[in-house]
């Protein structure tokens, strides 16, 4: 019914929309509730990312997909390090500014008559 190439893009897809779906919940979460303990912290992102372990890793060419997985990687092992939870919600809002930085700078377009007139 679908050809192999309409089902590698929905895999994509899907896999792309979860893991923004992890960022945005969980930079929520730590945006929101400022008096969250570090058991109750491990315990939502172990909860949010459940989703994430059902769903086929894919390969991703995109340099912000990949920030992206890398990113979601290192915050879903974060409440089982030694760091305290204020650390932790700098680390988090760091990163996920850095990944905003990173989606505009690819939305981003060049001057539409790049060369043509001296300015």
């Amino acid at each position: 019914m679908f050809s192999p190439k309409q089902h590698e893009k929905y895999k994509r897809t899907r896999y792309t929309r979860e893991l923004e779906r992890f960022l945005n919940r969980l930079v929520n979460r730590i945006s929101n509730d400022e008096t969250l303990e570090k058991e109750a912290f491990g315990e939502f992102v172990d909860r949010i990312f459940k989703p994430l372990e059902g769903i086929e890793k894919v390969l991703l060419n995109s340099n912000y997909l990949k920030a992206l997985e890398q990113f979601v990687e290192k915050s879903a092992n974060l409440p089982q390090s030694d760091m305290d939870m204020e650390e932790i919600r700098k680390e988090i809002l760091h990163g996920a500014n850095q990944l905003q930085k990173i989606k505009r700078l690819q939305n981003r377009q060049g001057r539409k008559h790049k060369g043509r007139y001296d300015d």
